[in-house]
């Protein structure tokens, strides 16, 4: 089953990408039937619900549970969450939020809620099965954990947009705070805290020691800062200087993370790297160092002008999102499942289709990057600078279209 959930999730995401491309090439040539906002809506709720959601989903009942484990309750709840992704899919770029699309939204919330608690109930129980080891200490449980914690707790911005629709404050401040609240707890808490659950999952199953002082400071200092760094969404609306002040904390809290975090890997990557194949060990890499750079490119919002630059230059806001959500997150996702034999990269296509998608990937952030800081510079544009980024943006779908080639072949060839 979990195969099949991958191959999915995959062609989610290759459907989001796509997306992505069109609405890039929409800046190149006019496209008159191409809602702009609307399929940016689509292609948003595609890679984040579609594609990184069931990623997760399969990564953590894969590593989590047992083996033999029956899984025909997740198989149902993956497949009904699918319809949802599916359901957003065809309604945001038609109407946008509107009764059908908001009513998949909340179809694909609930259904999250009811994986956590299944999950959460399943993982006790496989606790008090293995008595002998059901205290120990495992950075990888307390991870998990709190993953799903921010999960839920990023919700509480999508229950709490219906009060705002329904009094028509779309265009108000609290519309923003609350859209970036549910974003910023996805992508600083669910998806990064679920991610190192799974490393440090890895790291317990291979038997890989970590120093246990050094992660409990790690995740000390990344939790507290996830709350923390919000307050840069906040400043948007409401520039108060106690708001940067509040960042800037978080920021430095982050900092301290990334140190403990530099600690472990130094430690443990000798170690991790005879564990991998030369693909996954490539991808894991690029993640964690997607991860550093997320980190230290943060930091620099500890000065509050540079905070202002930072969320009102578009180029830079995009190529931030995209560094988390391409660069840590979909790039470790795509290793750990190469190591995991849920996909297959080892073959001539699917190597050949992992490194386009790489290098569109590097070539888009230098791109966006490097425009915002000409804008920054008032500099203007470079030249071609919208054929540029279709350019290397279309190297992203194409990339994974040869991956999912490469699946349906290995799958064939058996």
């Amino acid at each position: 089953m979990p195969k099949k959930w991958i191959v999915v999730a995959l062609l989610n995401m290759l459907i989001a990408v796509s997306i992505g491309a069109l609405l890039r090439f929409a800046y190149v040539e006019e496209i008159s039937w191409l809602a702009f906002k609307n399929f940016l809506h689509a292609h948003s709720h595609v890679a984040m619900l579609g594609w990184v959601y069931l990623a997760l989903f399969t990564f953590l009942v894969s590593t989590f549970l047992p083996k033999d484990f029956d899984l025909k309750k997740y198989n149902i709840l993956f497949w009904l969450t699918q319809i949802s992704v599916l359901g957003m899919l065809v309604t945001f770029p038609k109407m946008g939020y509107a009764s059908w699309s908001i009513a998949f939204s909340v179809m694909h919330t609930i259904l999250s809620y009811i994986f956590v608690f299944f999950f959460l109930r399943d993982l006790q129980q496989v606790k008090k099965e293995n008595n002998a080891v059901a205290n120990t200490f495992t950075i990888s449980n307390w991870m998990v954990n709190t993953s799903l914690f921010f999960m839920i707790f990023s919700t509480l911005g999508l229950w709490g947009m219906g009060p705002i629709m329904v009094n028509d404050m779309q265009g108000e401040a609290i519309y923003y705070m609350t859209i970036q609240f549910y974003l910023h707890f996805q992508f600083n808490g669910w998806f990064i805290f679920a991610i190192l659950a799974l490393l440090f999952k890895f790291l317990e199953k291979h038997h890989i020691s970590i120093n246990p002082q050094d992660a409990k400071r790690f995740f000390f200092f990344l939790f507290v800062s996830c709350f923390l760094t919000y307050a840069l969404a906040v400043t948007w609306a409401n520039p108060l200087p106690i708001l940067f002040y509040i960042n800037s904390s978080g920021v430095a809290l982050q900092l301290v993370a990334l140190f403990y975090f530099i600690k472990i890997a130094k430690k443990v990557w000798r170690q991790l790297q005879n564990k991998l194949e030369i693909t996954p060990r490539l991808l894991f890499f690029l993640s964690f160092f997607s991860f550093g750079f997320k980190i230290l490119i943060q930091s620099a919002v500890i000065i509050p002008a540079i905070a202002v630059v930072g969320y009102t230059i578009r180029n830079y806001a995009m190529g931030f999102l995209h560094l988390m959500l391409i660069g840590m997150v979909t790039l470790f996702l795509f290793g750990f499942a190469a190591q995991m034999k849920l996909i297959r990269l080892d073959n001539l296509i699917g190597k050949i289709g992992i490194r386009v998608f790489i290098v569109g990937f590097i070539l888009s952030e230098i791109v966006l990057f490097l425009q915002g800081t000409m804008f920054w510079g008032a500099m203007g544009f470079m030249p071609y600078y919208y054929e540029l980024l279709f350019g290397v943006s279309a190297m992203l779908p194409l990339g994974l279209f040869l991956m999912i080639i490469a699946q349906l072949q290995s799958n064939n060839s058996k």
